[in-house]
């Protein structure tokens, strides 16, 4: 794997990692701001790109691989879809996705973390809170992948359960990957 995309890589943590691996990484966000940051933290291998999730400026099977880290759980389904559907389109075939987005732990009403978590989500304005409320209430990360019919090849959880990890390998057309949009 040599060339991968960060899609809504805020500071860059994730492309400083993969760039001190070797790897080639492109970490893009719609925030000025955030690329900024992004590019005054000194980094080896590493891009940075502003620009949308929901139109990635980037050709068809341009990555190996792409991230989708705690991305998807603050839109609604409609953009969610299309943050896949252009998450897919740039990665080759044979490609992996890599997914990691909140997920609602057991008996989550007296697990703290979580309710750390929603805490921040709720503070975070009405349309993150609407879209985070909505991603939990369709089964997080889990719902979502079957939705658009992804069988991830490995699922991790992490922090206490309250995050779900999914990578997916992209064998599959993005016709096919697509089958459960929401109209």
């Amino acid at each position: 794997m040599n060339n991968v995309l960060d899609i809504a890589t805020a500071t860059g943590a994730q492309c400083r990692t993969l760039g001190a691996a070797g790897i080639h990484a492109v970490g893009l966000d719609l925030s000025e701001a955030m690329i900024a940051a992004a590019r005054n933290r000194p980094a080896t291998n590493v891009e940075y790109v502003a620009g949308s999730a929901f139109e990635l400026p980037f050709a068809d099977a341009a990555f190996d691989a792409a991230l989708l880290i705690l991305a998807l759980h603050e839109h609604s389904e409609e953009e969610r879809t299309r943050m896949l559907v252009e998450a897919l389109r740039v990665i080759k075939h044979n490609g992996y996705l890599m997914l990691a987005e909140y997920s609602k732990p057991a008996k989550a009403r007296i697990h703290m973390p979580w309710r750390l978590i929603q805490l921040i989500e709720n503070l975070a304005g009405p349309e993150h809170r609407a879209g985070f409320c909505q991603f939990i209430a369709t089964d997080g990360l889990r719902g979502l992948l079957r939705r658009h019919d992804l069988q991830p090849i490995e699922i991790v959880h992490s922090h206490f359960n309250t995050l779900m990890i999914a990578v997916v390998q992209t064998h599959h057309s993005l016709e096919s990957s697509t089958q459960g949009e929401v109209a």
